[in-house]
């Protein structure tokens, strides 16, 4: 038997009973009403047109229609994009499909509705899951944001020891696990004070910080025989109650290895720095510049060190010092050692005359000037160095165009108005105070503080009498060999050549050890043969002559340590002196010893310095 749908006046539907051709059509009942409304997601149904012939109110509320809105309207103006219409064609069911409405998200399920076997609509049923997306994102991000705190835990050279508020084992890192030999299921769930009481460790930091709610740190001994440096923290809830102990756990035994590698590092650091000492005391004694004294070395090394650049040096001293010496050094090690190395001795030329050998003339820039013009030392040193000696002597007229020069790098010649480019590092040396000279108007403030950006002070001899030894071998050397003669001193000679106070400096004494080399007749340099004032030395009233009452032995004493040091300047190894002087090597590490000399540390004797 058929069915067909009857209409009341109340609007209701219902399925009643008609004739043969009749077909069951889908109707709405006080039932059916009864049972959508207590549904709390929204519900709609549709017969066979796509007519809505079912709603609740959840649905009505979430369209913002009112009931007589809704039905009998078709699907489509109802819900934009609703695919329930599908349902009728496939007669298929369809479960928790995602579905967007009104920016809000849900799951939706459709299904067809039959009547004795009949498809008769489709029901779909709607359950909104915008705040569960929400809550899944929160939850996503918690997710990425613990994989990363576990990777930088796990991650960490330090060990990390983590409890809770009672001492509980929550977890450890693989440090930890490296550091100390212990696995996590050796530790993780158990309390502190059990691992304690079992001599897991000998002591619990953790224990400290729950017991005193501070930060704390012990030496701590693993059962294996670990030795670790546990630093504890805790960490409060909003109530101010310890919810986690962290611990952070570090070797003892690999900071006592770093510790020895530094001390290593240390040591290899200061072998380092004797074989520079030693190879720059080579270069030294390979340019035969003589500094034996911790004043020269000094200086050297500056020189050394201003060498690489090419700032302004202004050597001071007094006549013969050794001052030119410097400056050759400074030049030799620069980086324009290939370059020309310029000196003028600012003294020794004519106000006139200087200032056309400093800067040049062009044609007819005066009379008896050449006729093709002439380089200045400025342009003949252009790319190198220029000594300017007695700088303090420089005529005020020429002090303005040498400032001018180290400040704007340019030149003119006498006689033109064309500026030259000049490329001149500026060695200035003098024997005078410029300080005083400014002071008294004959030397320019200005130009002063532009000479006097390294100043480089060379002592007078008197003042590096540690030098004067290793200067009269090397001068007696020297001049032995030029002038085909074989002379030594003897050794009452070296306490006079020690005490003299040579006003002359390095000049006195090396012009002295020439003329005894030339004029003395035997091979042995004696006493007598030393000329006045050395023979009879000045000195102060306060000063005593070096072996008025001493003792025969203080004397021999004397003499004996200046014959070893002084060939210990020269020969460097006991092996070398020992074969020089024709003594036994032992007796000669004797001596030395007993005399105070202090050992280099050679392998093959001892170096003296």
């Amino acid at each position: 038997m058929l069915y067909t749908a009857h209409v009341r006046k109340s609007g209701k539907w219902r399925v009643g009973r008609m004739s043969a051709v009749s077909v069951p059509v889908l109707q709405s009942s006080p039932a059916i009403e009864s049972i959508l409304s207590a549904m709390p997601n929204p519900v709609i149904g549709i017969d066979r047109q796509g007519i809505v012939r079912l709603c609740n109110d959840a649905l009505l509320e979430l369209l913002s229609r009112k009931r007589p809105h809704v039905l009998g309207k078709p699907i489509e103006e109802c819900i934009e994009g609703s695919q329930l219409p599908n349902i009728l064609q496939t007669g298929q069911k369809e479960t928790w499909r995602r579905f967007s409405l009104k920016n809000r998200a849900f799951l939706v399920s459709r299904a067809p509705l039959y009547i004795e076997k009949q498809l008769v609509g489709a029901l779909a049923s709607l359950h909104e899951i915008s705040q569960l997306e929400q809550i899944s994102g929160e939850l996503r991000s918690v997710r990425l944001l613990t994989e990363e705190l576990e990777g930088i835990i796990e991650s960490a050279f330090d060990g990390i020891y983590v409890t809770d508020g009672q001492g509980v084992t929550l977890r450890i890192n693989e440090s930890y696990e490296r550091i100390t030999g212990l696995k996590r299921v050796e530790v993780v769930g158990f309390n502190m004070r059990d691992l304690v009481e079992r001599k897991v460790f000998d002591q619990s930091v953790t224990i400290n910080v729950l017991e005193s709610g501070k930060p704390s740190s012990v030496i701590q001994t693993i059962s294996n025989g670990a030795t670790v440096l546990a630093s504890a923290n805790p960490l409060y809830d909003s109530t101010g109650k310890i919810v986690r102990v962290v611990t952070a756990v570090r070797d003892l035994t690999e900071l006592n290895r770093l510790r020895d590698e530094l001390s290593q590092a240390d040591h290899l650091k200061n072998q380092y720095k004797e074989e520079l000492l030693k190879l720059r005391q080579d270069s030294f004694d390979s340019m035969e510049i003589i500094a034996q004294s911790a004043a020269m070395r000094n200086i050297l090394d500056l020189a050394l060190r201003v060498s690489s650049v090419d700032s302004t040096v202004l050597i001071l001293g007094e006549s013969g010092a050794g001052k030119e010496i410097i400056a050759s050094f400074i030049h030799r090690h620069s980086g324009r050692s290939d370059k020309p190395f310029i000196k003028i001795n600012c003294a020794a030329i004519p106000e006139q005359l200087l200032e056309s050998e400093l800067f040049g003339y062009v044609r007819g820039a005066f009379t008896g000037a050449s006729k093709e013009g002439k380089a200045g030392l400025f342009e003949a040193a252009d790319g190198g160095t220029l000594l300017l000696d007695e700088i303090g002597d420089l005529p005020m007229s020429l002090q303005v165009k040498l400032l001018r020069v180290i400040q704007e790098k340019q030149m003119k010649r006498l006689g033109s108005n064309t500026p030259r480019d000049v490329d001149v590092r500026i060695l200035a040396v003098t024997n005078q105070n410029l300080s005083e000279r400014v002071g008294q108007k004959l030397f320019r403030e200005d130009l002063y503080y532009r000479l006097n950006v390294v100043p480089i002070h060379v002592p007078p001899l008197r003042e590096r009498k540690e030098d004067i030894l290793v200067m009269v071998h090397s001068f007696l050397e020297k001049y032995c060999k030029r002038h085909n003669r074989r002379r030594e001193l003897h050794p009452a000679v070296i306490p006079m050549l020690l005490d003299h106070s040579w006003p002359g400096n390095v000049r006195e004494l090396e012009n002295m050890m020439e003329r005894l080399v030339v004029t003395v007749a035997e091979r042995t340099i004696t006493t007598k043969d030393v000329p006045a004032p050395l023979g009879k030395q000045e000195s102060p009233p306060s000063a005593r002559p070096p072996f008025e009452g001493k003792t025969l032995k203080e004397m021999l004493d004397h003499v004996e340590a200046a014959i070893l040091r002084n060939a210990f300047a020269k020969h460097r190894t006991t092996r070398n002196v020992a074969k020089i002087l024709d003594i036994n090597q032992s007796t000669v590490v004797r001596k030395a010893k007993a005399h105070g000399l202090k050992s280099r540390g050679k392998k093959n004797g001892i170096a003296i310095t």
